[in-house]
């Protein structure tokens, strides 16, 4: 994430504003929605095959699984057209919203245990009308799992992380700005999302993934090394 000196702040979102007021021109975002559906299109019968797959699922780790297929077949998809590239890492001091289903899956794969009462988690009632109240805990900071710029887990990173990118030229309206709000205009996964609440976190608890896993905190092993 660039760190923004004082003085370089009003310049920043100086050209924050002016790339603002391009995107969400009638004109903006109509060649944004152009380039997305020529990039989705072509991806559309996966995705609605691996959600379905989710849908069916005997379990919320296996439908995890397949959605976390369905994210990774939708960021092919766009992977030409987004701004997202190695070395960008503003979406890693965003809080990352996980599941306790998917919380474990992680772990597993990871070979480390979640918390068992990670702080600030809330529970996930089954109304998709009503998204649980998660305080906003970790804006700004980086995840634990963020080294060198680059993602650890990458291979094994949350459903939410696999989803998030944004479909502006570059990183740009990405960069954190303590006090201002933003649009991005992101890739929308809504099918996914929904989908996630409805068969993976519905029902449970879901907390930031560094509560899940706190950074500096001793790792408990599986196998308590």
């Amino acid at each position: 994430m660039s760190d923004l000196k004082a003085e370089g702040r009003a310049e920043h979102l100086r050209r924050v504003r002016e790339r603002e007021s391009v995107i969400l021109s009638p004109l903006g975002g109509a060649g944004i929605d152009a380039r997305a559906m020529a990039v989705l299109r072509p991806a559309e019968a996966d995705r609605r095959r691996l959600v379905s797959e989710a849908l069916r699922a005997p379990s919320r780790a296996k439908a995890i699984v397949w959605l976390h297929k369905a994210a990774d077949r939708l960021g092919n998809a766009v992977a030409s057209e987004v701004a997202c590239r190695r070395g960008c890492d503003a979406c890693c001091h965003l809080d990352v919203l996980v599941s306790q289903a998917e919380a474990e899956l992680i772990g597993r794969a990871i070979d480390r245990k979640p918390v068992a009462a990670p702080a600030g988690a809330v529970p996930v009632g089954r109304d998709l009308d009503q998204p649980p109240d998660v305080a906003v805990r970790h804006y700004g900071s980086p995840c634990p799992f963020l080294q060198s710029g680059a993602c650890s887990i990458y291979r094994d990173r949350p459903l939410m992380c696999r989803l998030n990118a944004s479909f502006d030229s570059d990183a740009l309206l990405c960069q954190i700005v303590p006090g201002a709000t933003i649009s991005v205009p992101y890739v929308d996964a809504s099918i996914e999302k929904a989908i996630y609440h409805a068969k993976v976190a519905a029902g449970g608890l879901v907390a930031d993934l560094r509560d899940w896993f706190p950074a500096g905190k001793q790792e408990e092993r599986k196998h308590g090394h």
